[in-house]
């Protein structure tokens, strides 16, 4: 027997298909151990489509999602019911098709039934392929569609049937709804298309053929291009999220980092590989190569336009289709999910490397006669030997992997039987999570909506009164700082996957440093604990909430590290326990760990806390006793920052220096502020220090020099605004001092070199450098009085008097001119309210709140007699009623909301300036 007959090829698949299918039907439900995340996630959205719920054309959420293995898992999923074994079928099924759709692909591509049947078989016993047949993602019909679409365009070319290239088009739509990584696929079929484009004697019929193909497949994808065309950031969310970044790889390390999947070292993320191992053995990666190159050798021997455009296709495909991993490298590298893509092509360059060397080998030995039967025999032997091979890898040594049963959420998968179990009746049930509503739970178990989540156990939540049941998985256990837990919480379940326990009555909490401040009634800070930390370090923060009422809309806690000086050194925004689930009288107990930054100073700092709305960066304002405004957050006192030892390495400034300015103290470098400045504001520069030796009294200076080098003396300072001098500092150290120097008003107009000089102990010079250019613009100030319709003559805080105002209708409403004269320079920033009151005196039918000039002009910035023209757009709502809306006035300190006391010209005093009211009629 010479050649391989149809019944060989019957027999062979049948064997292979059979065998695949044991890989991938055995244990499906079992194996992976959990319901991961996306794989939860996956079969919710596949539920949604199966009972009609959804039909969406592409899935925005959980960063975007093609549709097809959806509407093909939702369609099982009606037919055999809502579970994991469905999802996974669904995938297991799928991946069956590819296996039988690959060796009709290889004879379309004009391959012998030998290389046909043996990519096949490699692939059907692949690792690779077996791990996400049995797996509930998308990114399975990948391979499948592409494996049909070229099957179809090459029959269709081949035999120049058109029904075949309208197949083809549809198939090649239908891809580019199954997997982000196909949206490189066009580019591969492009370069496989050039043969067929370049050909002079038959372009007409190329071209025409390629035409239908192509318009079949742009009316099957225009509602996804229609789609992205009308939500252009669902077409990029996914790829912005994982591409290449300045501070990560280059895309050609990517590249050169992810060629070494193929037998040398591959994916590390144990959820899809057993980690490192590459795609093929060394022996099946010499082949891989070797049929590359047979491949290429191949181009000269074979003249059809077809049979070259397949060429290029098996060529390219571990080029191109290996770029969407290549090109991620801001995530896991290399990545099988990403190259999914390459299959089912890749598995043809072994099949060639494979036949040729039998071929070969039965030529030397004068037995070409029995190449058919040899080819057999082995071809048998290989594929009992890699289906024994994978399914060791598989069914022992990856399921046995430590790390596999947590990576693919295997507690949660748990602690969702647990619930299961349970009487929650008369129970507030708080389960600890990495993530907030894991899908993993909300797929698996009844009692997902009676659940609270606490995401990454950030805080411990006490109901007001009643039972409880807390349960942690071993992925978010008991927080170490909430060890041990008060007595009355009762152990009632403790294993490899989670432990439980159940609250019967809430115990008596008293925090540390007790405190009664009310966040708009949604929330009171009722105490809180700071640790100290070193630079470099986190603080510990303990905050203590009791819920008074759940807000309209979602707030997040922040938390700001502060110096008295208002430089913010590092933040934090904590989600520690969603408002959604607020319910009063809890007790919210949150631990944040803010970090300390590298470089900060030595000394106390201030934490701010505060809650804002992420949508609109709105805060909930803090309430004083009388339910009035008094700020929008609070400041935690006496932060203790200690020095920490200095970073390996050390972080570098935007300016880079590296100057010895005497033993054991180097300047690393510097940093600017804004460059473009008006006088009365303040330029900022920051000097990056590392001290290694004990230093002796170091002044720092900064000069402001013009262009015909005449110079004045900005400012004479010590670190940290003359609070830390060197000769104080602890070593070694690292140390960034912020220099907040304030233009003078004197300054003329034009650009000035900023030159730091350094004085020693005797006012000797030691240092100079010119650190760079700014340009200087002299802010507009007007002391003269203007006309004014009422003047009112209020003074407010001593610091400043509102002369009067003018209040006049335009198209939007009315435009309200408050005039200002300051009598001295303010202390600090204040803010300006202005309240348009209800006809019945309540707050309020319009209001605004900024500084002066609507932000741009602080009033830090003025000068004694200065007179600030401040204008305001009132617009009153469409559904105001008619009466009279009494306009209130007046200043206060954002930081706390305390109002400026306002003297009035009669004596009185008060806290609000009320004007003259705007009637409508």
């Amino acid at each position: 027997m010479d050649r391989i007959t149809r019944h060989h090829v019957l027999a062979f698949m049948l064997a292979c298909l059979l065998i695949a299918a044991a890989l991938r039907f055995h244990m499906l439900s079992e194996l992976p151990p959990g319901l991961h995340y996306d794989e939860a996630a996956n079969a919710i959205l596949s539920a949604e489509i199966g009972r009609g719920v959804s039909l969406p054309i592409f899935i925005e959420s959980y960063t975007g999602k093609e549709v097809l293995f959806f509407y093909l898992a939702g369609g099982l999923m009606r037919l055999v019911g809502e579970s994991v074994f469905a999802l996974r079928l669904t995938a297991a099924f799928v991946g069956m098709m590819t296996v039988a759709a690959t060796y009709r692909l290889g004879r379309e591509l004009g391959l012998s039934r030998q290389v046909a049947l043996l990519a096949a078989m490699l692939m059907a016993m692949s690792f690779w392929h077996l791990l996400f047949s049995r797996l509930g993602f998308r990114a399975i019909s990948q391979p499948l569609l592409q494996a049909l679409t070229i099957a179809a365009l090459f029959r269709g070319v081949r035999r120049e049937k058109w029904w075949w290239l309208v197949v083809g088009g549809v198939f090649l739509g239908l891809t580019a709804y199954t997997y982000l990584a196909a949206r490189l696929f066009p580019v591969l079929l492009f370069g496989a298309w050039l043969p067929l484009l370049l050909n002079r004697k038959q372009w007409q019929l190329r071209w025409s053929q390629l035409a239908v193909t192509a318009v079949i497949a742009f009316i099957v994808l225009s509602p996804l291009l229609y789609y992205f065309v009308n939500h252009p950031d669902a077409f990029w969310v996914r790829i912005s999220q994982v591409g290449t970044r300045a501070e990560g790889m280059t895309p050609w390390q990517g590249f050169l980092h992810s060629m070494q999947m193929f037998f040398l070292h591959g994916d590390p993320y144990v959820r899809f590989n057993v980690p490192e191992r590459p795609l093929f053995s060394l022996l099946l990666g010499a082949l891989m190569v070797g049929g590359w190159v047979v491949t290429l050798v191949s181009w000269r021997r074979v003249k059809a336009d077809w049979e070259r455009s397949a060429l290029i296709l098996l060529l390219l495909t571990p080029i191109i289709m290996i770029l969407p991993t290549a090109l991620a490298t801001n995530e896991i590298l290399p990545s099988n999910l990403r190259a999914v893509g390459m299959m089912p092509f890749l598995f043809f360059l072994p099949a060639q490397g494979l036949e040729r060397l039998l071929a070969g080998m039965a030529t030397r030995y004068h037995r070409r006669e029995r190449l058919a039967h040899g080819f057999l025999a082995v071809a048998g032997v290989l594929m009992l030997v890699e289906a024994f091979s994978t399914a060791q890898t598989y069914f022992r040594e990856w399921r046995n992997e430590p790390n596999l049963f947590y990576e693919t959420d295997g507690d949660l998968t748990a602690v969702a039987e647990f619930l299961n179990h349970q009487d929650l009746s008369g129970q507030t049930v708080y389960v600890a999570a990495r993530y907030y509503q894991p899908p993993t739970i909300a797929f698996l178990s009844s009692a997902y909506h009676d659940v609270k989540w606490l995401p990454e156990s950030k805080a411990l939540v006490l109901p007001e009164s009643g039972p409880a049941l807390y349960i942690f998985p071993q992925s978010s256990p008991v927080p170490d700082w909430a060890t041990p837990l008060p007595e009355n919480f009762k152990l009632i379940e403790a294993n490899d996957s989670f432990t439980a326990y159940a609250l019967n009555s809430p115990p008596e909490i008293i925090p540390p440093n007790p405190l009664s401040v009310n966040f708009g009634y949604a929330a009171a800070l009722v105490g809180y604990e700071l640790a100290e930390a070193a630079a470099g370090d986190t603080m510990p923060v303990t905050l203590y909430w009791r819920i008074g009422s759940q807000p309209d809309v979602e707030y997040t806690h922040f938390v700001h590290l502060e110096d008295k000086w208002d430089t913010r050194w590092s933040q934090v925004n904590a989600f520690a326990y969603p408002t959604a689930q607020w319910e009063p009288g809890e007790l919210v107990i949150q631990r944040v760990d803010l970090p300390v930054a590298v470089g900060a100073p030595p000394g106390f700092y201030q934490v701010r806390v505060g809650l804002f709305n992420e949508e609109t960066g709105n805060r909930l304002p803090v309430l004083d006793e009388n339910g009035r405004y008094a700020g929008d957050s609070i400041f935690l006192k006496n932060a203790s920052v200690h020095p920490g030892t200095p970073p390996e390495p050390l972080p570098e400034p935007a300016h880079v220096l590296h100057d010895d300015i005497r033993p054991g103290l180097e300047l690393l470098g510097y940093q600017w502020g804004h460059t473009e400045l008006s006088t009365g504001e303040t330029l900022a520069v920051s000097l990056w220090w590392l001290a290694t030796a004990q230093q002796k009294s170091l002044k720092t200076r900064l000069e402001l020099y013009k262009r015909d080098n005449t110079g004045r003396i900005l400012g004479t300072t010590q670190p940290n605004h003359n609070t830390y001098p060197f000769e104080s500092w602890e070593t070694p150290q690292f140390l960034i001092d912020h220099l907040s120097l304030p233009i003078p008003d004197n300054v003329e107009d034009g650009e000035y070199r900023v030159q730091l000089q350094l004085f020693d102990s005797s006012d000797n010079s030691i240092y100079k450098k010119d650190l760079g250019w700014i340009t200087v613009t002299q802010t507009e100030r007007n002391y003269d009085v203007p006309d004014m319709e009422t003047a009112v003559h209020s003074t407010l805080g001593n610091e400043i008097e509102l002369l009067g105002y003018n209040l006049s209708p335009n198209a939007d409403g009315h435009v309200l001119d408050l005039i200002w004269q300051a009598h001295t320079t303010p202390t600090t920033d204040y803010t300006v309210f202005v309240h348009t009151l209800h006809p019945d005196g309540s707050c309020c039918a319009w209001q605004q709140d900024t500084m002066p000039r609507q932000n741009t002009y602080p009033t830090s910035r003025w000068l004694p007699d200065e007179v600030i023209i401040d204008s305001y757009q009132i617009t009153l709502p469409d559904e105001a009623e008619p009466g009279e809306y009494l306009l209130e006035v007046g200043l206060y300190i954002a930081e706390n909301g305390t109002r400026l006391q306002v003297q009035e010209s009669n004596g009185k005093t008060n806290d609000v300036v009320y004007l003259e009211p705007i009637t409508l009629k």
